[in-house]
C-alpha cells in the first residue's frame, strides 16, 4: 500500500488568505476550516455561508474536473478583503474548460452537476475566468 503524501500550505496577512494545496477533497475541507476562521478574524460571520459554499464549489471543480483528482496537482487558491468587497481565486492546473458555453446551459434539474456558475453569479458580483478556463476570479461586493 504507498502513501499519498499530500500539500497544503496556508499562509494569511490582515487581509488577505492564501492556500496552496494538493488536489484531494480533504484538503478542500482544510481550506474551508481555515476561510471560516479568516472570515471570523475579521468579523465577517454573515458572509460565512456565502463565501464557504462558493469556495467549496469551486474548489471542487478544480479537483474533480480540472485535475481528475490527480493529488499530484496543486491548486492555488486565496481570498482577498478590502473595506468593499472579497475577491476569490482559484487556479488549477487542469487543462480548463469552455466556461463560455457553461454560463449559456441552464442546469438539469434532474442532474447532480451543472450548478456551479449559477450558484457563484448567485452569490457573488462578478465571476471571470481566464481564456484557458482553468483560472476563475470571483468578485462579491459588501
Amino acid at each position: 500500500m504507498t502513501t499519498q503524501l499530500t500539500q497544503f500550505n496556508v499562509s494569511k496577512s490582515s487581509n488577505k488568505l492564501e492556500i496552496i494545496f494538493s488536489s484531494t477533497l480533504d484538503n478542500i475541507d482544510k481550506a474551508n476550516a481555515e476561510t471560516k476562521k479568516f472570515l471570523i478574524e475579521l468579523g465577517l460571520e454573515e458572509q460565512l455561508f456565502p463565501i464557504c459554499l462558493v469556495m467549496r464549489e469551486g474548489l471542487t471543480n478544480a479537483v474533480k474536473h480540472g485535475h481528475r483528482f490527480d493529488f499530484e496537482k496543486i491548486v492555488h487558491y486565496s481570498l482577498l478583503f478590502n473595506n468593499e468587497s472579497i475577491v476569490m481565486e482559484i487556479l488549477d492546473q487542469g487543462e480548463g474548460f469552455d466556461w463560455r458555453a457553461a454560463q449559456e446551459k441552464e442546469p438539469s434539474p434532474d442532474k447532480d452537476h451543472g450548478r456551479g456558475i449559477p450558484i457563484m453569479k448567485e452569490y457573488f458580483s462578478k465571476v471571470s475566468y481566464n481564456s484557458k478556463g482553468n483560472h476563475v476570479i470571483i468578485t462579491k461586493h459588501l
